[in-house]
This record gives C-alpha cells, sequence and structure tokens, in this order.
C-alpha cells in the first residue's frame, strides 16, 4: 500500500471516530480521579482494549495498563505513552459535561490523551498488516504526582519496558502555545527538570520590641530569599537556562512576636544535569551560610523531582516526517526553546531513544487558558490531529 493510500485511509477512520472519541473524552473529563486513584478511568480504558482484540496487560503502578498490537511485519517494538490522571482542584468551566467529582478536574489534557490512545488502539488493530514490530499503548496514571515521584517511573521499576522489550517511545501533549493543527517538538531538551526545595530557618523567638535579645529568622530567611536569585544571575552559564523560584514564606504567629523558626518552600527548572547539579550545590551553601552569617541556621531538602524531558534526533526526525506526511508541510514546528515546566515522560527518555510532542489547540480571536487553570478546556478537535500523527509515525516505524 502506497504512503497516500495509507494517509487517505488514517484520515478516512479518524473522521469516522471522531465522536467516538470525543464522547470519551467528555466522558472521562466528567468523572475525574487524582493521581494514583484512576480506577474507573483505568477499567474503561481496559474494557475498550478488549473489546478491540488488543492484548491487555494491568497492574502496573495499581492503575497502570497497556496494550499491545502485534504487527505482521517483523520489526522492533515502539511505545506510544496517555497520562490519565486529574489534578485535585475545582472546575469552573461551565461546561455541560464539567466534573461531577468535587475538588477533582481534568485541567490539563489528559482526558484527551487517553481518548487519542484508544483511538489509536482502535485504528491500529485494523493495520496490522503494515505494522514493521509492535505497537505497545501505555496507560499511564500519576502524572501529575510529583510528590510521590510520577508514575512513568514505577511503571518502568515494573516491567512496563519489556515483554516485549521496548525499543523506542513516543509522548504527545496538548499545548496551547501551539494553532490548531500543528505539532511541535525538538531534538534535546523538551521540558525541565522539576524540583521542589523545602529550607526551615530556625533562629531565636523574642519580643518584637526586644529584636537583640533573639535571632530573627524572618530576616534571615527574607535575606535567603533575595541571595538565591544570584544564583540564575552568577553561576549559571548564560548560555544555559535555570528557574529558581520560592513560593512559600512561612513564619510567625503574631504581629509583635519574632518567631523561633521560617520555612520556605519553592522549585527549580533546569535542563541538563550538569546545571542542576550546580544550582543544587549552591542552594545549600547560600541557605546555610546566610543564615549563619546573621546567627540563625539554615536546613535544606532538595528533592530530585522529574529529570529533564530530552528528545532523541531520530525520534524528532520520524515524528516531523510524520506529521508532515499527513498533516502537510507546515504541520511541524520545530520548537525554538524547550518549556520550564515538568513532564514524567523524562523516565522514558532516560531509558529509550524517545519524542515528546506537544499538540496545539488555540485558535485566533479565542480566549485560551492554560493547563492547571480552574477555567481549562481544549479544542476537541485537535484531538483527530493527534491521532493522524501518532497513526502515522506507528506506520512509518522501522
Amino acid at each position: 500500500m502506497s504512503a497516500k493510500e495509507l494517509n487517505e485511509m488514517i484520515v478516512e477512520k479518524v473522521n469516522s471516530l471522531e465522536n467516538w472519541m470525543i464522547e470519551i473524552r467528555r466522558d472521562i473529563h466528567r468523572h475525574p480521579e487524582p493521581s494514583r486513584s484512576e480506577f474507573r478511568t483505568s477499567k474503561k480504558v481496559e474494557d475498550i482494549l478488549k473489546d478491540l482484540g488488543v492484548e491487555v496487560k494491568t497492574g502496573f503502578y495499581n492503575t497502570g495498563l497497556t496494550g499491545l498490537i502485534r504487527g505482521k511485519k517483523k520489526g522492533r517494538t515502539l511505545a506510544f505513552r496517555f497520562d490519565m490522571d486529574a489534578l485535585e482542584m475545582d472546575e469552573e468551566t461551565g461546561l455541560d459535561f464539567a466534573s461531577k467529582n468535587e475538588g477533582v478536574m481534568h485541567a490539563c489534557g489528559h482526558d484527551g490523551h487517553t481518548a487519542v490512545g484508544l483511538a489509536l488502539a482502535k485504528i491500529l488493530v485494523d493495520f496490522k498488516e503494515e505494522i514493521n514490530g509492535n505497537i505497545k499503548l501505555i496507560f499511564q496514571p500519576a502524572e501529575e504526582d510529583a510528590p510521590h515521584g510520577g508514575g512513568a517511573k514505577y511503571m518502568i521499576q515494573e516491567g512496563v519496558l519489556s515483554d516485549p522489550d521496548v525499543s523506542a517511545a513516543v509522548g504527545i501533549h496538548l499545548w496551547p502555545a501551539l494553532k490548531l493543527g500543528e505539532i511541535g517538538a525538538k531534538t534535546g531538551p523538551m521540558m525541565a527538570a522539576s524540583d521542589p526545595i523545602t529550607v526551615e530557618v530556625t533562629g531565636k523567638g523574642a519580643h518584637a520590641s526586644l529584636p537583640n535579645l533573639g535571632i530573627d529568622p524572618v530576616v534571615a530567611a527574607a535575606q535567603i530569599v533575595n541571595n538565591l536569585q544570584t544564583i540564575v544571575s552568577r553561576n549559571v552559564d548564560p548560555f544555559e537556562q535555570a528557574v529558581v523560584t520560592i513560593g512559600k514564606f512561612i513564619g510567625g504567629t503574631r504581629y509583635n512576636t519574632i518567631p523561633g523558626r521560617v520555612n520556605l518552600e519553592g522549585t527549580v527548572r533546569t535542563f541538563n544535569e550538569e546545571v542542576r547539579d550546580k544550582v543544587e550545590k549552591r542552594i545549600k551553601q547560600i541557605c546555610e551560610k546566610t543564615a549563619e552569617a546573621m546567627g540563625a541556621s539554615a536546613e535544606v531538602d532538595y528533592s530530585r523531582g522529574y529529570p529533564p524531558t530530552v528528545n532523541d534526533e531520530k525520534m524528532v526526525n520520524l515524528a516531523a516526517r510524520s506529521a508532515r506526511d499527513i498533516l502537510g508541510e507546515d504541520a511541524f514546528v520545530d520548537i525554538d526553546r524547550p518549556a520550564p515546566g515538568g513532564e514524567d515522560f523524562a523516565y522514558f527518555t532516560k531509558e529509550i531513544p524517545s519524542v515528546y510532542m506537544w499538540l496545539g489547540y488555540s485558535e485566533e480571536d479565542k480566549e485560551i487558558f492554560p493547563p492547571h487553570s480552574p477555567k481549562y478546556n481544549f479544542n476537541e478537535k485537535a484531538l483527530s490531529y493527534g491521532v493522524r500523527v501518532l497513526s502515522r509515525i506507528a506506520l512509518n516505524w522501522r
């Protein structure tokens, strides 16, 4: 079958599945489940895959599962990852399919990703004769669960990349900075490492009118916050990127009392491990020495969260060629610079050659609410573009 014929068949099948896919997305959106609790979503995915005759394996990190489609041609195994979890927040969209679960909302598009994965399965079961090797569909829990390490990490530890061994992986995420119908990626860092930090500054409490009798941790912590900002400007190579942000400053119980301690919480974003190591070292030095200079002490907890998401050049080329094959020459966007957000697909990129792509959905003159907003939503037409590209990647895989 020629490439043109394949494209025409894919487009025809995707068009016929569009309403089905949107209804699945809306059903999952109505019933969002937080990280590590995606029981209904996982069962829905399992039932649909089994109805399609796909080999299903469950039990990865509790709610994770895979679907395996064996091609008729010899070859290696390519994986596609789809995250399933929602965020713990209230929805304010006013949609008629808004969340029915109080305090939980699909505010990052994972409902759409899951629907795309199921539509991809429905298409590829009809193209087994054209598939080289195998396609493994990974439906992953807990992408948003950075404090616990992320679902990707644990699925990999539990063997999701074996039986059969996976040679490469593809991830996709709805993205508001790209136009509807565009697919974007770049070689190298695509998303940042995301590391949470906490700092406990300990002083000596006293009456506010007699500061000389105490050691003020508020002043010491304030100085620490200021000094941390010198890391990016004075310790990081100007041609590299990093972010150091303190988002919480907690201390004190009364206006006229110097507290005994202050707690700081923040995040660090970096794009390579060398910079990551340097920033961690400097944070600890600055916090400890600044506090010491003011008579206080500081204890730093720097947690290694998601690593950088780093794309493989050959996999980016495969994605670009596939997008242009089926969506047109202008559909693929070469991303100039990575995003500072964290993504646990990074664990796949550390293990095997991978590509993480962005799927655009923005339109002119339409207000866009970003991911993690209580008003977040996306243009559902984007889902069909995503399925087309992923289908083409699967069939171009060798």
